[in-house]
């Protein structure tokens, strides 16, 4: 998920059942969220770069990756997709972070691809046999480059074949991203530059403005306390009273590609009776808003795509081994006691339950303060800080653990 820095976020994920909250990028962001209304779990992932021309040498980003897993990161997030840094530097990133031991998560993409699927081509060749976590993998699947089922078999069968990799994607319609202009005229983001091209809009400030006003962009306004997506004249006036520095969304997400992301698995000749997902796990990659685990992953078991026992995994007991969070995703003894109640025929979360402790009830959010998952590298400036931790051994999570089997070829099976 995402913390965009107003205090939202934590509130919506509780509100929507989540009791362990993992931001990918920007995980500074949340010293001040942390002490807002809804008692959370929190982990995250600093960002590094961008370094669009002049790579920093090897020893200057293990440097960095050892100060940010200092501050309490459990590693780097590189924002390929939406601000890119050259091929050099991006595996750079990748290689500093398995030195290390750092957790690593990349929104594929550089100055050579961008956020499509030569950028998810790319991803493979620049990690290697290196641990990473390709994240919200139906980003890269839009039809841009293929037409997007062969997009999406090209991206199974890349990621079955590099078994030592991580991944999830998500199930909203929406993208997020950003809507700021530079001063040559054109969106600084590298994603709404794609979902303009995809709307058949300029890429400029008044194609921008017009996507906008069209309906088709919408501008995320934050002033009632809780997400509201803006289209129109209201939109094009708040996004231009902030400057264009505002955050926005793109109906660019994939259906098809939601539910194959979410179901597709691939049959190894080791184990023809039990086929594995292929994408490991599902998130939200929202925060203050897109959170649609409830909604619309049990819509996805009414319809069969799932088994519960299926959803719970790649929405509880995967995304916690991910990040090596053993005593979470389960119920078992010694479990940390975090309850997400649901209601399958309403679609959504009725209660939220961190630490034996309710947090949601009904939709009212309960509780202040976090726990912060942390490695012991970041532990004591934490602490230092006020905040109450859990330490992980990254060794002991999937992330680093899903590489030590090779289990043979397989093949690729969807709905």
């Amino acid at each position: 998920m995402h913390i965009l820095g107003r205090g939202t976020a934590h509130r919506e994920m509780a509100r929507a059942g989540v009791t362990a909250q993992s931001t990918t990028g920007a995980f500074a962001r949340c010293w001040t969220n942390c002490r807002l209304p809804a008692r959370a779990c929190v982990s995250g992932l600093e960002t590094v770069g961008p370094w669009p021309t002049d790579p920093p040498t090897l020893t200057e980003v293990e440097r960095l990756t050892d100060e940010v897993m200092a501050d309490g990161a459990l590693g780097t997030k590189i924002m390929g997709g939406h601000s890119p840094s050259s091929p050099a530097a991006t595996a750079m990133i990748i290689e500093a972070a398995n030195r290390r031991h750092a957790y690593v998560a990349y929104h594929c993409g550089t100055t050579a691809t961008g956020s499509q699927l030569h950028g998810l081509r790319e991803a493979f060749e620049l990690a290697g046999r290196n641990r990473l976590h390709l994240a919200h993998i139906n980003a890269y699947l839009r039809g841009m480059v293929r037409p997007a089922l062969e997009e999406n078999m090209e991206a199974f069968e890349r990621l079955a074949e590099a078994y030592w990799r991580v991944s999830e994607s998500h199930l909203g319609p929406r993208n997020g991203t950003g809507g700021g202009i530079g001063p040559d005229g054109v969106p600084v983001d590298w994603v709404t530059r794609n979902c303009l091209r995809m709307g058949s809009y300029p890429l400029t400030r008044e194609g921008l403005r017009a996507a906008i006003a069209g309906g088709y962009a919408a501008v995320m306004d934050y002033s009632a306390g809780r997400v509201n997506q803006v289209t129109g004249a209201e939109g094009v006036a708040l996004w231009e009273a902030a400057g264009t520095r505002t955050a926005l969304s793109f109906p660019v997400n994939l259906r098809s590609t939601a539910l194959l992301c979410a179901t597709a698995k691939v049959r190894r000749e080791s184990a023809p009776r039990e086929p594995e997902f292929v994408i490991d796990a599902i998130s939200t990659d929202g925060g203050a808003w897109r959170n649609l685990l409830a909604q619309n992953g049990l819509a996805l078991v009414a319809f069969g795509g799932l088994t519960l026992d299926e959803f719970v995994a790649k929405v509880s007991l995967v995304p916690a081994r991910l990040y090596g969070m053993l005593a979470k995703g389960h119920l078992g003894v010694g479990a940390d006691g975090d309850v997400s109640v649901l209601d399958s025929e309403g679609l959504k979360a009725y209660a939220t339950i961190v630490g034996g402790k309710v947090v949601m009830l009904d939709g009212a959010v309960l509780g202040t303060g976090a726990t912060i998952v942390t490695t012991a590298c970041g532990e004591r400036r934490l602490r230092e800080r006020g905040f109450a931790t859990q330490v992980v051994e990254i060794e002991r999570s999937l992330f680093w653990t899903k590489g030590d089997r090779d289990p043979g070829p397989g093949r690729i099976e969807v709905l």
